[in-house]
Parts: structure tokens; sequence; C-alpha cells
């Protein structure tokens, strides 16, 4: 076994050297008790301070910085980001979802398009019938139907099939997975709208979309304001739910999790039953987020499990729990997941 030789990257690598190559990847995608508090604190907090993190793991400002940056450079930590609730500016909200089939081409044609429209909130790719999403919102049904022209228009030839839903809200949970308890829950989306910005304010929330670690000295000297000024803009978006968090956006999939998308059918669905199939589904650590849809299906539930026989067993149980209620699971692997892709605030 240990003469075998094999060829990688164009070099011949013994069994041995392979093998330790690959243990080697392995263990630098390993999390420690301080990376897990660290994953599980920023991904919703990215501007938390690094004292803050440091009394958390109960390390040095500099020792943070370091495993923040190791983080960082295996990217695993990807960008820092933003959430910006455009209902709250006076928006509504739709999804779209595709069947595409087309060249690599076409998809790049695709995501370029999109990534260029300051109205998408979010795009992504999936392993289901249903293989591209977007988020898109509108300040009308008639501005909505314009987009939806124009994407078809030029991608009709790729287009197979397609499905319109709008959102209600959205549920979001605060990570459980790598540390366990409770989780806070916060709301988007739910077409509330609180309030005016200006020019200013556009140009600082574009800021934090780009990125949301900047230092209240950089985003001033970005908007043309003072640091004081620029702190009480802040704190009136956040106190206005215009800006919800302050995102880290993490590649899970270099942990061993895959991004579940588990679309519910229901029927005999009351608000009593809607209350407790929440519940159950808060229950789980692997919750990220519940959409209530106008649409095909009722809710759409994000999961993040570390193995097909973890997700299946949600599924099961949810079976057994609501057979009366459940009409039909069906799920989707997510990839890609772009956020802000445009990095521009619709006006």
């Amino acid at each position: 076994m240990n003469g075998l030789v094999y060829e990688i990257f164009g070099l011949e690598v013994s069994f041995l050297k392979l093998k330790s190559y690959y243990c080697l990847i392995n263990d630098e995608m390993k999390l420690d008790k301080r990376d897990k508090i660290i994953l599980s604190t920023i991904e919703y907090d990215s501007r938390i301070k690094e004292k803050g993190l440091a009394r958390l793991c109960h390390l040095s400002k500099d020792a943070i910085r370091y495993r923040v940056r190791k983080l960082e450079s295996q990217k695993i930590i990807t960008k820092y980001t933003c959430f910006v609730d455009y209902t709250k500016l006076g928006f509504v909200s739709y999804k779209l979802y595709l069947k595409i089939r087309g060249s690599e081409k076409d998809w790049t044609a695709l995501r370029a398009f999109l990534d260029r429209k300051p109205n998408v909130l979010v795009r992504f790719e999936a392993q289901s019938d249903w293989n591209f999403g977007i988020g898109y919102f509108a300040r009308s049904l008639y501005d909505y139907y314009a987009f939806e022209l124009e994407l078809f228009s030029k991608f009709e030839s790729i287009i197979q099939n397609s499905e319109l839903c709008q959102m209600v809200d959205v549920l979001f949970f605060e990570p459980k997975i790598f540390m366990g308890g409770s989780a806070e829950t916060f709301k988007l989306f739910d077409g509330v709208r609180n309030g005016q910005v200006d020019s200013k304010d556009i140009k600082l929330m574009e800021m934090l979309l780009g990125d949301s670690r900047l230092s209240l000295l950089e985003l001033a000297k970005g908007i043309g304001l003072s640091s004081d000024s620029t702190k009480k803009r802040m704190m009136r978006l956040e106190n206005e739910g215009i800006i919800t968090r302050y995102l880290t956006l993490i590649d899970h999939q270099k942990l061993g999790f895959e991004i579940y998308k588990v679309f519910i059918s229901v029927r005999d669905y009351t608000d009593s039953v809607e209350k407790e199939l929440m519940a159950q589904l808060a229950s789980y650590k692997n919750i990220r987020n519940i959409i209530r849809i106008v649409g095909p299906w009722k809710l759409e539930v994000e999961l993040i499990c570390s193995s097909y026989d973890e997700f299946f067993g949600i599924l099961k149980e949810l079976r057994i729990k609501f057979p009366d209620n459940i009409a039909s699971l069906t799920y989707a692997i997510f990839r890609n997941d772009t956020y802000y892709p445009s990095g521009k605030i619709p006006t």
C-alpha cells in the first residue's frame, strides 16, 4: 500500500503523503470551542468589539484577532454585511423560483444581469426541481411585472419553468448549531413601513452592505459627516428596524454542513395549527429561518444539518407529528447564496 503513487494537481504523490495532505485539510477546518463561540456570536453581530469576544472566549484581544483572521484566510468567514429590511422602505417582497437549463455561459449571464439590480435582495442556486431562486423587492406589482418581463425576454431560451410567491414575513433564528441552547429570534420583511431615509442614509447602508465591520470613523468619512452624527444615523436606522442585524457570512459547507430549504404544503390549516407547527420547527437546533408564503406552498423552512440522516430525521418527525396538516414536504439543497449582490439600496 505504501508504494502506491497517485497524481494530484499534476504531481506524483505517495499514498502516505496524500493521506497526510487530506488530514491536514481536515485539521485546518476543525473548530475548537472558542472558534465556535466566535462564529456563533458574530454571525448576527459582526460589529461586536474584540474586547466583547475576548470576554466571551476568555482570551486576549490579540488572540481573538488571530482566530478571526485565520477563519477569514480559510474562507470560513466570507463576508461582513448587514440585513436591510426593504419593506421598511416601502417595498413588497417577492420570490421567484426558476428551472434553468443552459450552459455555464448562460448561468453567468443570468447572475450578472441580477447583480446589476438593486431590488434583488438575494439570488441562490439549488439542487432540486427549482434550481435557481431570486428574492426581489418592488414598489408595486406593476414594478415587479416590469422586472419579470425584462428577465424572461432576456433569458426565455434557458428558463423552462417558474413559480412566483410573495413573502408575508421571515422569522430568523440566531445560530444554535455550534453551541446549542435557546436562540433569539427576529422578524424581517413584515411589510410595516417605519421611516424615511435620505441620500446619506442610503450611502451609509451601502457602505455597511459592503463591509459591516467598517469603523465609525471610516463610515463617517464615507458619508461626509461627523462620527457622532453617523452613530446617531445608525442608531435611528436600527431603532426603526431598517437595519436589523450586522451579519457575518459563513461557508458552512467547509465545516461539514448543508443548507436545506423545505417547502411545506398544508391542509386543514388554522392559526392554532400554525402556532404548533412553528413551535415544533423552532425547537430544532438546526433551524435558520421560517418564511410564511402566499403561493403554492405555505411555509419555507431553512435548516442546517451535518448529514442527510439528521435532515431526514427532522422530516420524518414533522410527518409523524402533523399527519393531518402537512400535505407534502419537498426540499432543495442550497448553494451559492448571494445577498444584496448589487451592493446598492433601491430608491
